[in-house]
């Protein structure tokens, strides 16, 4: 019995003995990675203007990263304000800007999908489908040309592209104008945003500052299955000169000033890296501050993704034109016939890119981790074949990176919390 002691004993030591070595390697290499990431913690918990320049590639004129504004900037000829802004919010929400009075801009631009709408390529009028996949919007106020394409110069002239897109909301401009003109619960809205400056509450034909509140609450939260707003506007009876000066305002500019004011105020305001950048120092975990590290230096991404939107607004050929196969698709080419632009398509914000799957401009990669390991490897390049007129050139900004699994799993990180 003693002899069966002794072995029971001696095995359970020298696990003991394994056990507390084995700990002790586990214990060092935290450590050991605690001190590695610690260093990078110390490089970037601090004002963005003290962090190191990041790896730029010569010729690239870049903008530091920067904590988002509360608002895009406006333009001079279409200033600033809420009751334009609450407007161009109804007017996102609502399907009679479409042919079929069935599909609204929010119907390929959910909220709740980082204003797009999570699968590859939109569907539109009668269930035709688009060769694209809907860009997330968010952000779409920093950005001088839109579209992958950037057939848009300013977001005034994008507001109207798919209303008059055969396949996507396949209207006429101006039977859509009628559309709105016939709807009384836009003709207070249309006053406000557009008419002279009076009394708003009396516009409405309400009686007191505290009712009038209770009406902007609704708009700004605009609860799509509350009657009750759409009611109160239809119920107020306007003088006859108001109502002949409301359908005046409603013309397809004022529309699209609506939408643009709208479109301008979508910026998240609560990200993660946003805090980071405000201060937080603490928003972001030891992991994450290295992928930002990795995203400033050898993963190469800020020569191209950069400043506030994480974007800098041009064109680019990063080898997923499909030249010459089913789902060839040439681009900024297709607006500017310039073979420079063969394959090239804008460069999209990174902000809430976690909530915005499918990737890329026909929505190709499901997964960010796809995209990623994508641009790990290289994209593909084109040589020029003999009975090839033009080739698409991928950009030489696109080069093999070489990211180990550890440096993969951080970018990834971090870019989840932008």
């Amino acid at each position: 019995m003693k002899k069966v002691t002794y072995i029971i004993t001696g095995f359970l030591c020298a696990y003991m003995l394994v056990s507390i070595t084995s700990l002790q390697g586990v214990v060092y290499a935290h450590t050991k990675e605690g001190d590695q990431y610690n260093e990078y913690r110390a490089k970037y918990s601090k004002p963005v203007s003290e962090w190191e320049k990041p790896h730029i590639d010569d010729g690239i004129s870049y903008k530091e990263m920067q904590a988002l504004p509360k608002i895009a900037k406006d333009t001079k000829e279409n200033p600033y304000t809420e009751a334009k802004m609450l407007l161009g919010k109804k007017l996102f929400f609502e399907p009679k800007l479409s042919k079929s009075g069935q599909i609204a801009c929010a119907s390929c631009h959910n909220p709740e999908l980082a204003f797009g709408d999570s699968i590859k390529t939109s569907f539109g009028h009668d269930r035709q489908r688009g060769k694209r996949n809907a860009p997330n919007i968010m952000m779409s106020g920093f950005f001088d040309e839109l579209f992958w394409d950037g057939r848009a110069k300013g977001l005034e002239s994008q507001a109207l592209m798919p209303i008059t897109n055969p396949i996507e909301m396949a209207h006429e401009i101006n039977a859509m104008q009628d559309s709105i003109a016939r709807l009384r619960e836009y003709y207070p809205l249309f006053i406000l945003a557009f008419g002279e400056t009076q009394k708003q509450y009396e516009v409405l034909g309400i009686e007191s500052k505290e009712e009038f509140k209770k009406v902007l609450l609704d708009l700004l939260s605009l609860d799509l299955q509350n009657k009750d707003l759409d009611s109160l506007l239809q119920s107020k009876t306007l003088p006859k000169e108001q109502i002949t000066l409301a359908k005046k305002l409603i013309t397809k500019e004022n529309i699209a000033k609506a939408i643009a004011t709208y479109e301008r105020s979508l910026v998240p305001k609560n990200t993660r890296f946003n805090r980071f950048l405000n201060g937080d120092y603490k928003a972001l975990s030891d992991k994450e501050i290295y992928g930002l590290h990795i995203f400033r230096t050898k993963g190469r991404c800020m020569n191209c993704h950069y400043g506030v939107a994480l974007s800098d607004g041009e064109f680019h050929n990063i080898g997923l034109s499909f030249y010459g196969r089913k789902l060839e698709d040439l681009g900024r080419y297709e607006i500017t016939k310039d073979e420079k632009d063969l394959g090239a398509f804008k460069t999209p914000s990174l902000i809430a890119v976690s909530k915005s799957a499918p990737y890329m401009h026909n929505g190709i990669f499901p997964t960010l981790k796809g995209v990623i390991n994508m641009y790990n490897a290289g994209f593909p390049t084109h040589t020029k074949t003999q009975h090839a007129i033009l080739t698409p050139k991928t950009s030489k900004l696109i080069q093999p990176l070489n990211l180990n699994k550890e440096e993969l799993e951080a970018l990834e990180a971090f870019l989840l919390t932008l």
